[in-house]
């Protein structure tokens, strides 16, 4: 193995995990999933070697997993409407959980994540699930920390506003 694949190697070791919750938690689906974590591995590899090495790894590999995800979404919806399907909320799909949702705590938090805005997605999943701080939050999005807070803040609003009509 050259070093840019034992270099690759390791980014996938050390990130897939937690790529993959960013990813999932933007799209619900984890077929969806699979494939924007590979399509952001791909442009990862074909990008190493332009890697600036004074850049964190981390901010690098979830901008490019959240943008490929961003990306998915809007092919998703431009598809929607060339098939004249009216979506209400992009992840109308997932709307059957919404009748009769599952009490297992984990299938619950996934099933509310339904209700968030596409951006409240976003900003849950990077903290919520990676445990990210909101400074490097701010790097992936490229958004002011104040404004990451508040967004977060409404998110865990409408998930336990969500999670409380099914205690």
């Amino acid at each position: 193995m050259d070093k840019k694949q034992k270099r690759f190697a390791a980014l996938i070791d050390e990130y897939s995990p937690m790529l993959y919750a960013q990813i999932r938690s933007m799209l619900l689906n984890h077929e969806d999933a699979d494939d924007v974590l590979q399509n952001t591995f791909m442009k990862a590899w074909i990008n190493l070697d332009k890697f600036n090495e004074n850049a964190a790894m981390k901010t690098w590999i979830f901008r490019i997993a959240v943008n490929e995800s961003l990306m998915h979404l809007r092919r998703r919806q431009s598809k929607n409407n060339r098939l004249g399907i009216t979506v209400n909320n992009d992840l109308a799909q997932n709307s059957r959980h919404a009748v009769m949702p599952d009490h297992d705590p984990a299938k619950l938090l996934e099933q509310a994540l339904t209700v968030l805005t596409e951006k409240q997605r976003l900003i849950f999943g990077l903290r919520y699930y990676n445990n990210l701080p909101y400074k490097e939050i701010s790097e992936i999005t490229k958004q002011k920390v104040g404004t990451l807070k508040a967004t977060y803040h409404q998110a865990t609003a409408k998930i336990e506003q969500y999670v409380k009509q099914y205690e």
